[in-house]
């Protein structure tokens, strides 16, 4: 088995289960990858090829874990350029990355580079629709001050997030340990970028707490979510008017 089919079969076990996702993650650093750069390019600086992603119309940088995809997408367009996962990482700092984008795509956003470059690995994310018969939400008297002092240094950052709030969730399920929810009030364009960016920031203080977390996401220009109105929450953050929004070159 060559080196990049052991990567392209660690990228399709990460997507089945996303408990392997930091192996696929470790292997991606140290990899050689494939990007795309204009055919005839004067330039002094290595440029890459950027479009437009079919899922929210963002700007990407393709990337493909094998030669023969990349260029079978170049169709003889633009050139194949090899590099380390992390050196391509670095150069692009702040762009959006979509890993073999014509197969099981898999897009990396800038938080998550960046924490992928620092610790070598990026938060696990398990999707799951949430819903209210399958547990019950319930005010905490105080919310454990590491969570609150990771939410209140991180959101400022994250773009679009303008609300959030917080509780006690205990499922119906007996065999699963209760935990806490944090609903994110934001735009719904942009929930699944927003909500991995918050577990992105939170990453480390959630692997050293002792109750799994949750993360909610609920259009901030709509009504609230039934249990937030129930519970009479106050919000653990909230968006100051003129707050400044971080800027990217490339988004």
């Amino acid at each position: 088995m060559n080196a990049s089919t052991s990567l392209d079969d660690l990228m399709e076990q990460s997507i089945r289960d996303f408990r392997k996702e930091p192996a696929f993650f470790r292997a991606l650093l140290g990899a050689t990858v494939y990007a795309h750069a204009p055919l005839n390019d004067s330039s002094e600086k290595l440029r890459l090829v950027m479009f437009k992603s079919p899922d929210d119309g963002e700007l990407v940088v393709p990337v493909f874990t094998d030669k023969a995809k990349a260029e079978f997408a170049a169709r003889g367009n633009v050139r194949t350029i090899p590099l380390t996962g992390r050196t391509l990482f670095e150069i692009t700092r702040g762009a959006i990355l979509m890993l073999n984008p014509n197969d099981a795509r898999c897009t990396l956003y800038p938080e998550e580079i960046s924490e992928l470059l620092a610790s070598g690995t990026i938060a696990p994310i398990q999707k799951d629709q949430f819903g209210e018969n399958k547990a019950r939400c319930y005010k905490l008297h105080k919310l454990p001050r590491p969570l609150t002092k990771a939410l209140k240094k991180s959101l400022p950052d994250i773009r679009g997030v303008e609300v959030a709030y917080a509780a006690g969730l205990k499922w119906r399920e007996a065999n699963l340990p209760d935990g806490v929810v944090i609903a994110l009030g934001g735009h719904p364009d942009r929930a699944e970028r927003e909500v991995r960016a918050v577990l992105t920031a939170l990453h480390r203080t959630i692997v050293a707490f002792d109750q799994p977390v949750d993360i909610v996401h609920f259009d901030c220009n709509g009504a609230k979510p039934n249990w937030i109105r129930n519970l009479g929450l106050k919000p653990v953050y909230r968006r100051r008017l003129g707050s400044p929004m971080p800027v990217s070159e490339f988004n």
